[in-house]
């Protein structure tokens, strides 16, 4: 891995040999007036696709870009006491976390947060202090509560069947199938928004009938992806998903009244393509992927660091749908991606996952308009999005953590049951359902509600 940065003087006399480098290196930092100077503007940054740009813009927060894909962070509140060195830790942090397999944008976020600590110190004091680095603050709206914490592991801990799922089924290939990996990486990016809003609230999630099975959500989205596995096998490929036609998506997904139920068509269509494009500029397929993981001294880590640049995947900093890759290759029969001892799959934090931490109490709303639009399911800001998922994110690794068990079992037991007993459009079925003790029975409380391709 290479990175490098410029200056300003450089820019204005040669933009030419910045531009250069740029395509040379694989992660590059610039600060705000630098990105204009180069691009013209922060709209037009881009790069080549598996690298990175990094934007420092002060106040502002930071921006990340990878390829066409660009993220805009929030600055973290500080007291200025000396802001020399600030983008130097921003740029050293970020790429020691990169190093360590962290998400470019988990890992620019966990640089900031060490940023605001250095300036409000003399020079690099912060940089040395005998402790370990800051965290990424939780927001203030909500917070974790550590005694449900304790609570609900000791429930899970005690449930016979807390292991992880192994992905077989009807609408998964079957064992040792030839397209088995092909498949998985093509539907597991697709695992996102499965419901209609209404007047800018959630309205119903999907339920429909194909190919003879009524069924919801993913369920419904994996017997649709099943139906070119023996007729079309050519249809997982690179080159055909960067091709994919909405006439296609449609016949994917279409229904046996010849609806097309799926929300969001146009959205699973681009992001189709846009995994499509980037494996194909990336010169691998999930077969040299997983070769090239496997081989690995952090087969885990290297899987993930890879698909950080695979559309699809590497938008979501929280990493739900490479993570639930991941686990599905890992836990099928077939053991198709294998994990070192000291490697550990991250929470997969979808809607199901969040409504159970809100539900049960593991997480606490404290702010009561964010509160009041989570009980009337009304769409959230991508800010408040974040407060409650990053929140839910750091909860259920406190539930790995304290159960002593996987992240897959945690993420089984809690979707399992959320599912089963405490759904989207029916009154919870609390006696039935193994927290009923323990659940702090916010029941009015939902997921937040947020068009996204993350979850």
């Amino acid at each position: 891995m290479i990175s490098s940065g410029s200056f300003l003087n450089l820019i204005e006399l040669n933009p030419d040999y910045v531009r250069t480098l740029i395509e040379e290196t694989d992660v590059f930092f610039l600060n705000e007036e630098e990105a204009v100077g180069i691009f013209g503007s922060l709209e037009n940054t881009h790069t080549q696709p598996g690298k990175l740009l990094f934007i420092t813009r002060g106040g502002k927060g930071a921006a990340v870009v990878q390829g066409t894909h660009k993220t805009e962070l929030k600055a973290i509140p500080a007291d200025v006491l000396d802001p020399t060195g600030a983008g130097d830790t921003f740029c050293g942090a970020t790429l020691s976390n990169l190093l360590q397999g962290q998400h470019p944008l988990m890992a620019a976020r966990k640089a900031m947060a060490l940023a605001s600590k250095e300036v409000e110190h003399i020079g690099p004091a912060a940089l040395i202090f005998n402790q370990s680095p800051p965290k990424i603050p939780l927001d203030k709206r909500v917070k974790i509560n550590e005694d449900q914490v304790e609570r609900i592991s000791a429930v899970i801990q005690s449930i016979p069947e807390a292991e992880a799922f192994n992905f077989v089924s009807d609408y998964y290939p079957p064992i040792n199938h030839t397209l088995t990996t092909d498949y998985f990486f093509v539907q597991t990016l697709q695992q996102f928004s499965f419901w209609e809003t209404k007047h800018n609230r959630y309205d119903h999630p999907l339920i429909a009938t194909i190919d003879g099975h009524e069924c919801k959500g993913s369920t419904y989205l994996s017997y649709g992806y099943m139906r070119p596995l023996d007729h079309d096998p050519e249809f997982y490929s690179p080159q055909r998903q960067a091709d994919t036609t909405t006439a296609e998506m449609f016949a994917l997904f279409q229904a046996d009244d010849g609806t097309d139920p799926m929300p969001a068509l146009d959205l699973h269509l681009s992001k189709a393509q846009d995994y499509g494009r980037d494996m194909l500029s990336s010169g691998l397929t999930p077969k040299d992927i997983l070769r090239i993981s496997n081989q690995a001294t952090r087969p885990l880590t290297t899987f993930l660091s890879i698909l950080d640049h695979i559309g699809g995947y590497k938008e979501d900093p929280l990493r739900k749908k490479s993570s639930l890759l991941a686990l599905i290759l890992m836990e099928r029969p077939e053991h198709l991606l294998s994990v070192s001892k000291e490697e550990k799959i991250q929470p997969v934090i979808d809607y199901h996952a969040m409504r159970f931490c809100l539900r049960t109490g593991l997480i606490t709303i404290l702010d009561e308009i964010l509160r009041k639009n989570i009980a009337n399911r009304n769409l959230v800001t991508v800010g408040e999005e974040w407060a409650i998922r990053y929140a839910c994110y750091l909860a259920v690794q406190r539930l790995v953590e304290v159960t002593g068990l996987s992240s897959g079992a945690v993420d089984n037991i809690t979707f399992k049951y959320n599912r089963q007993h405490c759904p989207e459009m029916i009154e919870p079925i609390c006696k039935q359902c193994a927290f009923d003790q323990v659940c702090a029975k916010r029941k009015e409380l939902f997921q937040p509600v947020i068009r996204t391709t993350f979850y």
